[in-house]
């Protein structure tokens, strides 16, 4: 799966990323070792899952600019700063 992630509010140009799977699931180990819980639960089956503004500040919380197992710094950096606009401008969409 390579879902792509959309802000709920964003002007086309930004709040937006495309992940292959390797990295959406490195990503959500690191999450789920620092205490980050977010649902994607059941984005196979479903077209889109958003994710709430009270859902990602709860999330972002728990984090550490520090990953513990994420080798690559760079990205799990730009993956908070991205959760952080989203939490900012409405909430998350992922597509599967």
């Amino acid at each position: 799966m390579s879902p792509r992630f959309y802000w709920a509010r964003n002007d086309g140009m930004t709040g937006h990323v495309f992940l292959p799977a390797p990295q959406f699931e490195a990503l959500l180990r690191e999450m789920a070792l620092q205490g980050m819980i977010v649902s994607f639960a059941g984005l196979g089956d479903r077209p889109h899952v958003r994710i709430t503004v009270g859902e990602l500040e709860d999330a972002l919380e728990h984090a550490s600019a520090d990953p513990i197992e994420l080798d690559d710094r760079r990205l799990w950096g730009d993956w908070l700063e991205f959760l952080d606009g989203a939490a900012r401008n409405g909430g998350l969409v992922v597509q599967a």
